[in-house]
């Protein structure tokens, strides 16, 4: 008797397109341009080995996403917020993650916590390896867990096509400093801890809390 068994379908490669924007965010929010840095079409041809068409496509998504910025004449830059784009970079952050904490824990309450607390736990695992770079990344994705448990397709679009970017690439240069790491996780527990008591009030001053030492944190860099 034959066993019927699941066939995985074959999976196409990506466009280069896709490609090239996938790696070029990834370059910007891993530092390996500074904020502020020219960069140029030709340049990223030759380090990526592509025509400049799927670059341009590239550059299109990424000034949307405030990850680039043109100055006419000019040329193409990486981002460098002044400390009046930072305080409206968080003012919108602020708004749209306890809006979205509000839906996550009102819709699905029994998922965020479950989501918060396994990416917690990753988060003392990734500090305690001194694996900083998987910390940011878990940082990054604690938050992002809170707007997609919200169920909110435009604020979703809105944080990640506006936000997310921008703030992973921040926390990922600023966010190094031993103190800075010890104040985060217990920022973080704090959050955990009042989501998984299901209080939304509490849970939401925390958050707003959370992202205004994040303000200050950042502006402090911004300033040397």
């Amino acid at each position: 008797m034959v066993v019927a068994r699941e066939i995985e379908k074959i999976q196409k490669p990506k466009p280069v397109s896709e490609l090239v924007l996938e790696r070029l965010r990834s370059d910007i929010i891993e530092a390996r341009f500074d904020l502020g840095e020219k960069i140029s079409e030709a340049q990223l041809s030759r380090l990526y080995g592509v025509t400049k068409a799927p670059i341009r496509s590239a550059y299109i998504h990424l000034v949307t996403e405030g990850l680039l910025e043109v100055r006419p004449q000019s040329g193409t830059f990486v981002f460098k917020p002044s400390f009046d784009e930072l305080k409206a970079l968080c003012e919108l952050r602020t708004a749209l993650e306890l809006e979205a904490l509000l839906l996550a824990m009102q819709r699905n309450l029994p998922r965020l916590q479950q989501s918060i607390s396994g990416i917690y736990d990753k988060m003392i695992e990734a500090l305690d390896a001194e694996d900083q770079h998987l910390y940011q990344q878990l940082d990054s994705t604690f938050h992002t867990a809170i707007i997609d448990n919200a169920e909110s397709p435009l604020l979703a679009t809105t944080f990640e096509s506006r936000v997310n970017g921008r703030f992973s690439a921040l926390r990922y240069r600023f966010s190094r400093n031993a103190t800075h790491n010890e104040n985060s996780i217990s920022e973080h527990k704090q959050l955990r801890d009042l989501i998984a008591s299901g209080d939304i009030d509490k849970s939401r001053k925390a958050l707003r809390a959370h992202i205004a030492y994040t303000e200050r944190y950042y502006t402090g860099f911004l300033a040397e």
